[in-house]
């Protein structure tokens, strides 16, 4: 038999992806003796069902062996938490919280967490990504920093150093009033945040360009104090630039122009992203916006494009982000004019990164704002299916019959069971023949996407039988989502 190194070994030279991770996760609860040396890759391929032949001491483990930090740290989506949280709900160990990952301490019952242990509890719940939690869940956040707020005595906005330490990542989803008000110490936990809200970003410049926090005064900024202030400034608008525009900050490599965008080395002699920022001005990103984002492709740089846009106007500029419009915040996005199917289909482009869903919804509920816009056959093209899956089913309601007919084939195998639901009677209705009692071979293809993870089971519940027109049709006796 191979010894569990060897197999990991083989599963990463061979390039296994993450959703096949759930079948050699099996395989090394038999191979492996300690789970702690199983790799953060392999780790994330945790499911209730690969897990569920598993002896429960060996799932504790596991958990506990999901605890890494850092660039080690083992990303895990809500489904996959909530199932490792009801494993361990149960365990004497509960309240041991430095022993589970604390994207897991996330969906505790709070209400089980002892008064006594509720500093605790927080503080290693410090390093959670609270951006994990789904729309539907989003209530926890604000709930847990009520919780927070009750256990550490937070009465008012003025937080101290030390309960902004406690608060750690909770910190990133503060309000301006907290940011004003609160100790320094909060700004260097901005700095980590994935992204910051036009009030978030207001708040933090107003404390930066007053010159009362450590930086100092703008006039004494150097090009270090500009470095140490990490993504910050990529949040800015045009005022902080105006006060900063004064500041001595060299740019040694050269600075950016059409030629230098044109060459075919850019951008990687600015392998510094500093030297990137001080080289590249407003205007020249306005001029070559779409040249840029073209050859700029790593997340910082992209970030340093947009925060460069955002001094000038870019009211035709939306179709030509490209990748850079996958760093936008939600804020951002809300100001874009999207008006036309032809801005949305270059927004939608997967060649530019997929989208966050909530950014995604933004994005198409912009565009169906405009009265005469809607969902037809050139707007699902353009949107594509795991986007249109972002949005409200109320919404994916009034999808036309002829549009998801016309449209090409749509994979929308991450949609929710009452979005596939909505999703399957539009297309039952768009693409059913007369007798709604038949469906052919044919017909079931076309219906198959609209079905999601049930497909099996309803083939099961389905009996062949031969018409009078000697061709075969399904009869979907127990279909879940079909009145037959």
């Amino acid at each position: 038999m191979l010894s569990a190194p060897s197999v990991v070994q083989d599963v990463f030279v061979n390039q296994v992806w993450p959703h096949t991770m759930g079948f050699f996760l099996r395989v090394c609860f038999t191979l492996c003796t300690c789970l702690c040396s199983l790799s953060s890759s392999v780790l994330q391929g945790f499911t209730c069902t690969s897990v569920r032949t598993v002896k429960k001491a060996q799932i504790k483990n596991l958990i506990k062996a999901c605890r890494r930090r850092g660039s080690n740290k083992v990303k895990l989506e809500e489904n996959q938490l909530t199932c490792m949280y009801n494993q361990i709900r149960g365990e004497s160990d509960i309240t041991s919280f430095e022993l589970y990952p604390p994207d897991v301490l996330l969906y505790y019952n709070y209400s089980l967490v002892p008064r006594s242990s509720c500093k605790t509890y927080f503080e290693q719940l410090s390093e959670a990504d609270f951006s994990v939690f789904s729309s539907s869940l989003s209530y926890k956040r604000s709930a847990l920093f009520d919780n927070a707020r009750s256990c550490l005595n937070i009465t008012s906005t003025n937080l101290t150093g030390d309960q902004i330490a406690i608060l750690g990542n909770m910190c990133c989803y503060l309000n301006e009033t907290y940011i004003l008000k609160s100790d320094e110490s909060l700004l260097e936990k901005l700095k980590s945040c994935q992204d910051l809200s036009v009030a978030q970003a207001g708040a933090v410049q107003t404390r930066l360009i007053s010159g009362t926090v450590t930086y100092g005064p703008i006039s004494t900024w150097t090009d270090t104090t500009l470095r140490s202030l990490g993504s910050l400034p990529l949040y800015m608008n045009a005022d902080f630039y105006d006060n900063i525009a004064k500041v001595n900050i060299e740019c040694t490599v050269g600075n950016i122009t059409q030629v230098t965008i044109s060459d075919a080395t850019f951008p990687f002699d600015y392998d510094d992203i500093n030297q990137f920022n001080s080289c590249l001005s407003a205007a020249t990103v306005r001029d070559n916006l779409e040249a840029i984002t073209k050859k700029v492709d790593q997340e910082d740089y992209l970030k340093i494009v947009l925060a460069k846009l955002r001094q000038v106007s870019m009211p035709d500029q939306v179709q030509v982000l490209g990748a850079a419009s996958r760093v936008a915040s939600l804020d951002e996005i809300n100001s874009w004019n999207i008006t036309q199917v032809d801005t949305l289909a270059e927004l939608m482009d997967t060649r530019n990164g997929e989208w966050d869903p909530s950014l995604a919804k933004a994005i198409i509920s912009k565009y169906l704002g405009v009265a005469g816009n809607t969902l037809g056959r050139a707007e699902l093209n353009a949107i594509g299916g795991p986007n249109l899956c972002s949005l409200d089913v109320e919404v994916l309601g009034n999808i036309s019959q002829e549009g998801l007919r016309d449209a090409d084939a749509l994979v929308v195998s991450n949609c929710t069971t009452d979005k596939l639901r909505v999703l399957f009677n539009i297309a039952n209705q768009a693409f059913q023949s007369r007798s709604r009692a038949l469906i052919s071979p044919s017909l079931y293809q076309l219906l198959q996407p609209y079905l999601g993870e049930q497909t099996d089971v309803q083939t099961r519940s389905c009996k062949l039988k031969r018409n009078s027109g000697s061709k075969y049709n399904f009869f979907f006796l127990c279909c879940r989502w079909c009145t037959c």
